[in-house]
């Protein structure tokens, strides 16, 4: 039988034990294997991965060049940055909606939806948040938006 030092403790232990009947440390010789094969395993995966193709030939498809894009999406690219691809929320309106709210951990999104009008956006949120009663109430805020996500101005707010 083969004896090993615990890493831990100091006692002798058998090398296939899973833990040391004295301190209780895992057996971090015994261990050490199974975490190389899956190491390994994740290496073969990433480069299975990174060659593109089933047969490891590394395709031409992955070294072609990226086309570059049009204006209008470079455009769509810089809209789309303004909102947050979680739930759609404007990202700057929504940080001035929770600043005027009595209680801005109550803040829930309900719906944004937005006008495009070439030169700036027409942003309208619809959202939950508690009142001074404590009630939970819907409200909304339509603000006028830059094309990189500024908030321009509040240009009106309802219940």
């Amino acid at each position: 039988m083969s004896l090993i030092k615990c890493k831990e403790c100091g006692n002798e232990i058998s090398k296939k034990a899973d833990k040391c009947p004295n301190c209780g440390a895992p057996n971090k010789a015994k261990t050490s294997g199974c975490a190389w094969l899956f190491l390994i395993g994740v290496v073969v995966v990433v480069l299975a991965g990174i060659t593109g193709s089933p047969g490891g030939s590394g395709g031409s498809a992955s070294s072609a060049p990226e086309t570059p894009k049009t204006p209008e999406e470079l455009r769509e690219d810089k809209i789309k940055s303004g909102f947050s691809a979680w739930d759609g929320s404007h990202r700057e309106l929504t940080k001035i909606i929770k600043k005027s709210m009595n209680d801005p951990k109550s803040y829930e999104h309900v719906e944004t939806v937005y006008w495009d009008r070439d030169d700036h956006l027409i942003v309208k949120t619809s959202f939950r948040g508690k009142n001074a009663f404590g009630g939970v109430v819907v409200n909304w805020v339509r603000a006028k938006c830059s094309l990189d996500g500024s908030v321009l101005s509040v240009i009106e707010q309802g219940p």
